[in-house]
């Protein structure tokens, strides 16, 4: 039996196919490997993390029925873990159908195979840019309200609707994933960490959109890694047509200025920024309530922002990272 991975190419996929297959799963990873940004970057994750005999890669876009339809007519797929999605909230508005393609019809697709294919377990990327900017000091998966702020987390809104109704309709058992601002080793060079931390090795000028003042739930990539691994697992024991959605973050928010101020503490170095008015699509705060998480799974994130900003640093002084990393930065299409 095969656990299909979606975005497997993409920073959170790549790293949960990889884990998947240290415990023994098959994993059949796709990715579209698109554009967006580096191509390049995508291709080293592939060849560095889904290098294992239980892992076979795939391109495949998830928005052409045809292709979701063969890779489930030639695989006994087993769970569904879908990652793909076209992310960032800052996608030109003239280029917003990137969202409703890689969004909306691709999800549609692929619950829609799950079900033809009687697929049990459908678990999959939402995002804390679904609460928009709630006035909550920890967002909670029941009483803190959906009202996204950007077309992006309305995509992730929606995938989280049709998910409770599929699960409701055919009896799958749904699962969304709310991610709170994932960081670390292999990540992604649209998000504002990863060009500090060019900055402090490399001198390249980023843009800082506002002050800095805006807080973030930063998590790394390891606790979402493992935690991912334990919802998979704990959704087994739920009844028939059951559907959630959890929170992974570790509720420590911590502003962008401070962030910048630990990697500059841990290289010695100052970052070079230009602050450019803020985008309304830019929420002011994020800070997950983990209980929900610690409920079903027993596990809390641990890693705090200076732990994870000295092994990402460590990942991106590698020689055939750093001197890449200022193309990956300017390759992103927003």
């Amino acid at each position: 039996m095969t656990v299909l991975v979606t975005g497997a190419a993409g920073f959170i996929g790549s790293a949960v196919s990889r884990a998947l297959s240290d415990v023994g799963e098959q994993v059949l990873a796709v990715d579209s490997l698109s554009s967006y940004y580096s191509r390049e970057l995508k291709s080293l994750r592939v060849q560095e993390l889904l290098n294992s005999d239980s892992i076979t890669f795939k391109a495949c876009d998830l928005s052409n029925d045809l292709e979701v339809s063969n890779i489930f007519k030639t695989n006994k797929i087993e769970k569904v873990l879908h990652l793909a999605a076209q992310p960032g909230v800052r996608v030109n508005t003239l280029q917003s159908e990137r969202y409703t393609k890689d969004n909306l019809v691709a999800f549609v697709n692929l619950i829609t195979y799950a079900k033809e294919y009687k697929i049990e377990d459908f678990v999959y990327a939402s995002s804390s840019s679904i609460y928009g900017n709630s006035n909550e000091r920890r967002f909670n998966e029941i009483a803190s309200i959906p009202s996204p702020v950007s077309f992006y987390g309305a995509t992730k809104l929606s995938n989280e609707i049709i998910a409770s109704a599929a699960s409701r309709e055919i009896g799958i058992r749904t699962r969304g994933l709310r991610f709170f601002t994932v960081y670390g080793p292999w990540g992604r060079p649209d998000m504002v960490y990863f060009r500090i931390g060019a900055s402090v090795l490399n001198g390249k000028e980023f843009r800082l959109l506002g002050n800095g003042s805006v807080l973030r739930d930063f998590t790394y990539i390891d606790d979402v890694v493992n935690s991912i691994l334990l919802l998979i697992n704990q959704l087994l024991a739920q009844p028939s047509g059951f559907s959630d959605v959890v929170n992974i973050g570790g509720g420590r928010p911590i502003s962008i200025k401070d962030v910048i101020s630990s990697f500059e503490t841990v290289t010695n170095r100052k970052a070079i920024y230009r602050e450019l008015p803020s985008d309304k699509r830019d929420v002011a705060f994020t800070s997950a309530d983990f209980t929900y998480l610690s409920k079903l799974t027993g596990y809390v994130p641990k890693v705090d922002v200076t732990e994870g900003v000295m092994k990402f640093l460590d990942w991106a002084k590698g020689e055939t990272i750093q001197t890449k990393m200022d193309s990956w930065i300017d390759s992103v299409k927003e």
